[in-house]
């Protein structure tokens, strides 16, 4: 598709391109209706080349279905699902803001650090969306949780108003679904954001959300990922065996409480995290209360921000910057060393390790490489030690 073009009987408008991910990409559009009615909406469409697959045809249908069943003003409505032309249309509320990611990349160009109210703030707006999400019941009643399964800054948008979205439940969990959407071997999420127990080969549950929201946060107090390294193994040790630096040492500023509620929702074992993430939330919520500092209207402060941040990183009608830190199911291929193995040289002089072929989704070629990537993550080296 291309500017300009319409869908489903011309009522869909695609006016610019706001966001890129490994799955879709994501469209400013006019929703057009009779007599003149018209209104801006997100259309988020599903690569060609993934159309093919039913896979990632039920992973999007998916998102469709999860979102539709949930109606939280933290997270982006859903509107409509369109297949049209063998292509995939997802309709969405159109969020007019910034991505967390982007607002992060704001602050460390000024070198400046975000005001720990405003990352406690929308910490707090992310959580009100998990509890909901968390705390889905079916039409009988019962408790039925989706799990997100991929927190990260660029999927946590902020409006001009200072409200916080979290957006894109395409790798999500629901009890519920039909089939399971998850292959032998493959693993769900952006690595820098999984939790201890997802890497070492369990099942996920609502507390490894709880983790990443703990790991975002982190990042935005800090100014850098909280698990980073040269390559996936790298990154998948530090998760593994919890080495969770210290924030104190970055921030002297952060109130004892909130120091102690990143350590909680950072803990490897999941019983010594918080029960739920509405517990979090509250928690998170009783520091910006108590704190003295704190802006009367911390939304008004954030809206401000966030429309700074978008004059500052000239972004135009984006949304956020392209998410290259997706995971991808055909990766650039690297090597990590495993216990017992040797590093060698290549011809061009770069060090290389072992013999395993590692996801290493860090290295992006080009856009075109990018757009031709999925969401999957195939890590030979799980669970091993």
């Amino acid at each position: 598709m291309s500017k300009g073009e319409r869908i489903r009987d011309g009522r869909y408008e695609l006016i610019d391109v706001a966001g890129r991910g490994g799955m879709a990409v994501v469209w400013r559009a006019t929703q057009h209706g009779d007599v003149g009615f018209k209104r801006t909406v997100a259309v988020k469409q599903m690569h060609d080349h993934l159309s093919e697959s039913p896979l990632y045809i039920d992973m999007f249908a998916e998102e469709a279905r999860v979102c539709a069943a949930m109606q939280s003003p933290n997270m982006a409505q859903v509107y409509d699902f369109v297949r049209e032309d063998n292509r995939y249309y997802l309709i969405l509320e159109w969020i007019d803001g910034i991505d967390l990611g982007s607002l992060i990349r704001h602050f460390t160009k000024r070198d400046q650090q975000m005001p720990w109210e405003m990352s406690a703030a929308i910490g707090v707006g992310v959580l009100r969306a998990l509890a909901d999400a968390h705390e889905r019941k079916d039409d009988d009643g019962n408790v039925c949780p989706i799990l997100h399964r991929d927190i990260s800054p660029h999927n946590i948008l902020i409006t001009q108003r200072g409200m916080v979205k979290l957006i894109d439940f395409g790798l999500c969990l629901a009890p519920d679904r039909k089939k399971d959407l998850t292959e032998p071997g493959v693993v769900k999420g952006k690595m820098s954001y999984l939790s201890p127990e997802i890497v070492q080969g369990h099942r996920p549950t609502p507390k490894s959300d709880q983790f990443s929201v703990g790991s975002v946060l982190w990042e935005s107090l800090a100014g850098k990922k909280l698990f980073d390294g040269e390559n996936d193994f790298e990154v998948y040790t530090k998760i593994r065996e919890g080495q969770v630096a210290p924030i104190r040492p970055i921030r002297r500023d952060l109130p004892r409480a909130m120091v102690g509620i990143l350590q909680k929702s950072l803990a490897t074992e999941e019983e010594n995290r918080f029960a739920s993430a509405r517990e979090m939330g509250r928690e998170l919520s009783s520091v910006l209360k108590s704190a003295r500092t704190a802006s009367k209207d911390l939304h008004a402060l954030i809206g401000r921000t966030v429309v700074d941040a978008r004059e500052h990183l000239e972004m135009g009608e984006r949304t956020g910057d392209h998410s290259t830190t997706t995971p991808i199911a055909d990766p650039v291929i690297d090597q990590v060393t495993l216990p017992g193995q040797q590093e060698t040289e290549t011809k061009d002089g770069r060090k290389r390790r072992g013999t395993a072929p590692i996801a290493a989704d860090a290295v992006v070629d080009t856009t075109e490489k990018q757009e031709r990537k999925g969401l999957l993550h195939r890590l030979p080296f799980f669970n091993r030690r």
